[in-house]
């Protein structure tokens, strides 16, 4: 199963790994030569998923933990750089959500869901930068949502963390990328797992009718497949140590800055063109300002 490849030997920590993304996250880094740890807290699926690798010929470890218990997700981070010596990379995927209004609220639920997505999505982040700090490298691929820019109806909670661990990532970025830690982010949205089976089934069809009212769902739209996340992690994953896909954007965008000269000729262009927008305005319709959501 392991290979020579870029990321051969390295040793990573996936979250929510018993089933769908994480556990392709898992196979497909094994594959790689990677030396995976799998957290999740279903004991008995995990155990499947590191036996399935390890057929494979994949390296593979399971630890039981449950994000929103701070000791586990220290531990989980602690032992793994302990027995393997090293830590590469964390995948934080674990994430759960509900279905449900506002004004029907359950706080359990919202305190699962910020517990789980955004809390133990710091507390692996902290833990594992006390490995990859000292060693001046190490990558941290947050797994967030599309709805985290998006009004989803029956799903506020949910949609708030991952609006928190996409803007929490940013932040992170700014903080460690001059020591040589890469922090990217995988958006995702409409993938086959079992993300759903938390969603109370009784809410589930008028939830579905009004996402697919507000144009946030296409039922005729084909799913992704865990594997397709897969790949886009350990493309992340394998590009050079000094580089991401954020990081190429924008040295793009800053490399060149144009000449006094330049500046001159199209400030007179707008001023002929009569547009009126400043540096920093909004685009114009039709053209979209450069994100870096999608690539991290």
């Amino acid at each position: 199963m392991a290979g020579t490849t870029a990321l051969a030997g390295r040793v990573a920590v996936v979250t929510g790994a018993s089933s769908g993304i994480g556990r392709a996250v898992a196979h497909e880094l094994a594959a790689a030569g990677v030396r995976v740890v799998l957290a999740a807290r279903r004991a008995g699926r995990l155990t499947e998923a590191v036996a399935a690798i390890r057929a494979s010929g994949g390296e593979a470890e399971a630890v039981v933990t449950d994000l929103r218990d701070e000791t586990q997700v220290e531990r989980l981070i602690e032992g793994a750089a302990a027995r393997h010596g090293r830590l590469d990379a964390l995948i934080n995927n674990a994430a759960v959500g509900h279905i449900r209004p506002v004004a029907e609220g359950r706080s359990e639920e919202w305190r699962a869901v910020l517990e789980t997505n955004v809390l133990g999505t710091l507390v692996a982040c902290r833990a594992a930068l006390r490995h990859m700090l000292p060693r001046g490298a190490g990558d941290i691929v947050n797994i967030t949502s599309a709805s985290a820019h998006e009004a989803w109806p029956y799903l506020a909670a949910y949609s708030a963390s991952k609006a928190a661990v996409h803007t929490l990532s940013r932040a992170l970025r700014a903080e460690v990328a001059a020591q040589g830690i890469r922090v990217m982010t995988i958006e995702i949205h409409n993938v086959a797992t079992e993300f759903a089976s938390n969603f109370d089934p009784a809410l589930l069809p008028a939830a579905t009718e009004r996402w697919k009212e507000l144009g946030l769902l296409n039922p005729h739209t084909p799913l992704l497949a865990p594997e397709d996340v897969a790949r886009a992690v350990a493309f992340q994953l394998a590009q050079p140590a000094t580089t991401s896909p954020c990081a190429r954007a924008r040295t793009r965008r800053l490399a060149r800055p144009p000449s006094p000269a330049t500046m001159r000729a199209r400030g007179a262009r707008r001023g002929a063109r009569g547009s009126g927008r400043a540096s920093g305005d909004a685009p114009p319709p039709g053209r979209a300002r450069p994100r870096e959501r999608a690539a991290g």
